[in-house]
């Protein structure tokens, strides 16, 4: 029966949450260029991405927004998201049980996972799938060489090698996201008894050891497909960082905190500083107070694996961040971040607020209340911070198009909004609450795509209706048709 309501809550949770999201009407800022390179630029995006050592992630996006063709059918690629996501909450509450975890904490570390900023950026966003997909090879990697790591000869060697060329195929779509191995390794580490064949020194190494084999198979790969000639130069994530310094500095002082505050979001302006910094802080005291109740029993292995988790695995996302030029702190490249800590926090709360036998009591309907509210948060953020703004947007844009009258030439200008015209009260980056319209290509590539849904296969040409986009009003006279955007303010008000 508990077995069972676990998995009914892994299934319909996410479901619940985010199916408002997924099925609103909307595009983000890169879909709808992706819609018509996809359509009118065969091989574009395949090349774009490969330059950036992703061209995995090239083909897939080019193939899925081909068949997808409107904005309007831009929800069965959410949809294909969330699925992937809610398939990721399922194997990993089932690795985490299997490994020694009791079977609702596992399932709650599960449904955590999918309640995380990252997931609900994934769930909102077309183009998510792919990233979602790579998640789950990463898992794969990792149960790969999970299930005959403890073993030797001949099966070991094909799981390791299994094991690398899993996440070497993840890291030619989402680099960033197969680190989320590391859930996984941290969630089975903590739990582990100290009576396996493997020290857990060592199974730390060959864990790690294959993972960085891995990306670094990835990384040669994609550096042939450079010297290739076919690719004109490397992107941002395929550079090697050239002030190592500078870049530690910015990911303790940005993505590490954005990581820490787990579901609380940083506001650009800084208007729940205290509910962010307040999740930090809380965070890292459950996670000293949990080390000193450790080191206080003296047990050695169990302070091993806490160093481990705490100091080991930090360190590498640290250096793997550092030697990449990327400089992205985004929710939806921190998802492996996210999660580690997520497990952590887990492990820690168990251990200072649950025991070893946690009361019933206490137990589940303290859990029901956290994911309870966690679950309203994703919900509110996924559609009130991204659905709901980008939609309107997209309606302002497209009522016009239809009332258009497109049997003349028509010149027309889109008046860009500022931040200051944002439709939402709260901003984060380029994701929660922000603006799509705001930079003029993407106004434009979102005519176009209003255009190419209202006319179907035979829309008229382009150079019947020549598009112009800025922060200003035309001069009088210059154009028969202008869409001023900065009326999204209007909702805020």
């Amino acid at each position: 029966m508990r077995t069972r309501i676990c998995l009914y809550i892994l299934l319909l949770t996410p479901l619940l949450v985010y199916w408002q999201t997924v099925f609103h009407d909307y595009g983000m800022r890169s879909d709808y260029s992706h819609l018509r390179a996809a359509t009118a630029e065969p091989g574009r995006l395949v090349k774009f991405y490969a330059s950036e050592g992703r061209p995995l992630y090239g083909a897939m996006l080019e193939t899925s927004y081909a068949v997808t063709s409107e904005v309007s059918r831009l929800k069965w690629l959410r949809l294909c998201s969330l699925l992937l996501l809610t398939l990721l909450g399922l194997v990993l509450w089932r690795q985490l049980y299997q490994s020694g975890w009791n079977e609702v904490q596992s399932a709650g570390i599960g449904l955590g996972v999918l309640l995380l900023p990252s997931a609900q950026v994934l769930a909102s966003w077309a183009s998510g799938w792919a990233q979602a997909l790579t998640l789950l090879l990463a898992m794969a990697g990792f149960s790969a060489v999970e299930t005959e790591i403890e073993r030797g000869g001949l099966k070991r060697f094909v799981a390791l090698a299994g094991g690398a060329m899993i996440y070497a195929a993840a890291s030619l779509i989402a680099p960033a996201n197969v680190l989320f191995a590391l859930v996984p390794l941290a969630g089975v580490l903590v739990v582990r008894t100290g009576r396996e064949m493997m020290t857990d020194r060592s199974w730390v190494l060959l864990h790690l050891g294959v993972l960085v084999a891995g990306l670094l198979g990835g990384w040669i790969f994609s550096q042939g497909l450079l010297s290739s000639g076919d690719f004109l130069e490397a992107g941002r994530l395929l550079r090697l960082e050239t002030n190592p310094f500078t870049k530690l500095g910015w990911f303790l002082a940005n993505p590490l905190p954005n990581a820490l505050a787990l579901f609380a979001l940083n506001d650009d302006f800084h208007a729940r500083a205290i509910i962010y910094w307040g999740s930090v802080a809380l965070v890292l005291a459950i996670l000293y107070f949990a080390y000193r109740k450790v080191t206080a029993k003296g047990d050695e292995g169990v302070k091993r694996r806490w160093r481990y988790c705490l100091i080991a695995l930090p360190l590498l996302v640290i250096g793997i961040t550092v030697v990449a030029a990327d400089r992205a702190s985004t929710y939806r490249v921190l998802f492996a971040v996210c999660g580690l800590v997520l497990v952590l926090v887990a492990f820690a709360f168990r251990i200072l607020v649950l025991g070893e036998k946690p009361r019933p009591w206490l137990h589940y309907p303290l859990l029901a209340l956290i994911w309870g509210a966690l679950a309203y948060a994703a919900h509110f953020n996924s559609f009130r911070l991204l659905a709901e703004p980008q939609g309107r947007e997209w309606d302002i844009v497209r009522n016009e198009v239809l009332r258009a009258n497109f049997n003349q030439k028509l010149r027309v200008h889109l008046i860009t909004p500022g931040v200051e015209d944002r439709s939402t009260k709260r901003i984060y980056g380029d994701e929660f609450g922000s603006l799509s319209s705001s930079d003029p290509q993407v106004a434009t590539e979102m005519f176009k795509a209003a255009v190419r849904e209202r006319f179907g296969s035979r829309p008229p040409r382009e150079s019947t209706y020549p598009i112009t986009a800025g922060p200003t009003a035309p001069a009088s006279g210059e154009s028969d048709l202008v869409i001023d955007l900065r009326r999204l303010k209007s909702y805020r008000e």
